[in-house]
C-alpha cells in the first residue's frame, strides 16, 4: 500500500511542526491537557468521539465537561477519559447557569452534541471571549455564534491606538472554527451550494479576526488570519501582509460523509493545539490526518460501509504514516 505524502505546508512553516516531538523522559502533562465541552441526552456519542480522537492523536490528559445526566454514558466510552459533570436542565442538556473552569487546560474544544439551549449558549459565550486560550468550535458552538450574531457585535471592537485607528476587531487568532457548509451558511449568510463563495467568506472572517476556519467538504480547505493578527499586534500593518494562509487538503473520500466524522476531526484539531502547534499548523495537519484515516478505512472496508468508528480506528495508522 502506497502511503500518501505529508501535507504540503506553506514554505514558512517549520518542518518540525509536522508532528509534535516526544522526548524520551516526557510525561502525560507534556502532551496537552485537553478539555472538551459538549454532549446532551441522545447526543452523548458526539463529544465522546471527540475525546477518544484526542486521546488517539496523542493528548496526555483528556477531560470532558458534560451535562450531569450524561456523565455515566460518556464515561463508559473510554476508560482513559475523565468526566466533569456540569449543571443540567433536568432533561440532559446544559442548565441555564452552566459554566466551566478552563484554567487548568491548554486548549478547549466545544460544540459537538451540545444543542443550542440557554445553558449551551452561556458556555459558548464564556469561551468565545477567552481569546487568551486556544479554542476549537464545532457544530452547535458555531450555530450559537451565528444565532447570537456575535461576529457582528460592537463588543468585538476593542480600543486601540494602532496606526491611528480607534478600534480593531478583537484578536481571535487562538480560535479555530470547523463548520460544514450548512453551519458556515448560518455564520456568513452565503449559501451552502456556493462552495467558492463560502471559501471567500471564510477568508474574509479569517482576515478580520485572525481566526482559523476549516471549511469542511470535498475537498476541505483551511484558511487562517493567524499571522495577520500576530503582525498587527507587533505594530506591523496587517494590510501590508500577503493575505490569509490557505491550504487545500488532498486526503479524504466521499465515504467520510457520515455521522460523527466531524466530531472525530474536532478531537484531532484540539489535541494538536494542546500539543503545542499553532492554529494553522494544527488545523492543516488535523484535516490531512483525518482524511488519511478515512482513506485507510475506505481501503479496508469500502466507502459505503465507512463510519466514524472506522475513521477513529484508523487514526493510529495515519499518524504512523507521517511520523
Amino acid at each position: 500500500m502506497k502511503v500518501p505524502s505529508p501535507p504540503p505546508f506553506i514554505e514558512s512553516a517549520p518542518a518540525d511542526q509536522r508532528w509534535p516531538y516526544r522526548a524520551a523522559d516526557a510525561h502525560k502533562g507534556n502532551f496537552g491537557r485537553v478539555l472538551l465541552v459538549g454532549g446532551s441526552r441522545g447526543m452523548a456519542g458526539s463529544i465522546s468521539l471527540s475525546s477518544m480522537a484526542a486521546l488517539a492523536t496523542g493528548s496526555g490528559l483528556v477531560s470532558v465537561a458534560i451535562p450531569d445526566r450524561c456523565l455515566e454514558t460518556v464515561a463508559g466510552f473510554h476508560p482513559g477519559v475523565m468526566t466533569i459533570p456540569i449543571q443540567d436542565d433536568g432533561v440532559g442538556a446544559f442548565g441555564a447557569d452552566a459554566s466551566v473552569n478552563t484554567k487548568p487546560y491548554d486548549v478547549v474544544g466545544c460544540g459537538p452534541g451540545m444543542g443550542t439551549g440557554a445553558g449551551a449558549t452561556a458556555l459558548v459565550e464564556q469561551l468565545f471571549w477567552q481569546a487568551d486560550q486556544h479554542r476549537v468550535f464545532d457544530a452547535d458552538a458555531i450555530n450559537i455564534i451565528a444565532k447570537e450574531n456575535w461576529l457582528h457585535s460592537p463588543a468585538l471592537l476593542r480600543n486601540s491606538e494602532h496606526r491611528g485607528k480607534s478600534t480593531l476587531p478583537l484578536d481571535q487568532s487562538t480560535l479555530v472554527l470547523t463548520p460544514h457548509p450548512g453551519e458556515l451558511a448560518r455564520l456568513t449568510g452565503v449559501s451552502a451550494k456556493d462552495r467558492d463563495a463560502q471559501i471567500e467568506a471564510a477568508k474574509s472572517l479569517a482576515e478580520r479576526f485572525g481566526m482559523t476556519i476549516v471549511v469542511k467538504g470535498g475537498p476541505t480547505w483551511v484558511v487562517s488570519g493567524e499571522l495577520l493578527k500576530t503582525a498587527a499586534t507587533a505594530d506591523v500593518p496587517a494590510q501590508n501582509s500577503q493575505g490569509v494562509q490557505v491550504y487545500r487538503n488532498r486526503t479524504g473520500n466521499p465515504g467520510m460523509a457520515t455521522a460523527g466524522s466531524g466530531d472525530v476531526l474536532t478531537g484531532v484539531v484540539t489535541s494538536l493545539l494542546g500539543q503545542g502547534l499553532g492554529a494553522f499548523d494544527a488545523a492543516t495537519l488535523a484535516v490531512y490526518l483525518h482524511g488519511l484515516a478515512g482513506d485507510f478505512a475506505a481501503q479496508a472496508i469500502g466507502q459505503a460501509s465507512l463510519t466514524c468508528r472506522e475513521i477513529l480506528g484508523h487514526l493510529p495508522a495515519a499518524i504512523r504514516a507521517i511520523e
